[in-house]
């Protein structure tokens, strides 16, 4: 469920795995287009988990947005995977995104 919209910033936050792999993120492009999202995630993260992650970050990047995740424990398993942006907190979400955002604009 979508619990923030800021900035072209989307802050999500899923109740479980099923949410983030039943979703379909085609559709939620059309209407959300320019966005960032920010997923916060607050249950244990799967390798089936990880692969709908990895397919949102592939569409997201299509249009030049990010996907970061906000999860409590970042371990060894999450840091292998060099496609998804892993943080410890919703601010280092925001403020990894506003700095891609600068850099964006200090190369056009």
């Amino acid at each position: 469920m979508i619990i923030d919209n800021h900035n072209n910033i989307l802050k999500i936050k899923p109740n479980n795995k099923n949410f983030i792999q039943s979703f379909n993120i085609d559709l939620f492009q059309t209407k959300y287009k320019n966005h960032d999202v920010i997923l916060l995630i607050d249950f244990i993260i799967d390798s089936n988990l990880i692969d709908s992650i990895n397919n949102w970050t592939k569409i997201l990047k299509k249009n030049s947005n990010y996907l970061i995740v906000v999860v409590d424990l970042i371990d060894e398993y999450l840091l292998k995977n060099k496609s998804i942006i892993f943080v410890p907190t919703l601010k280092e979400a925001i403020d990894f995104i506003e700095l891609e955002k600068i850099n964006k604009d200090l190369r056009l």
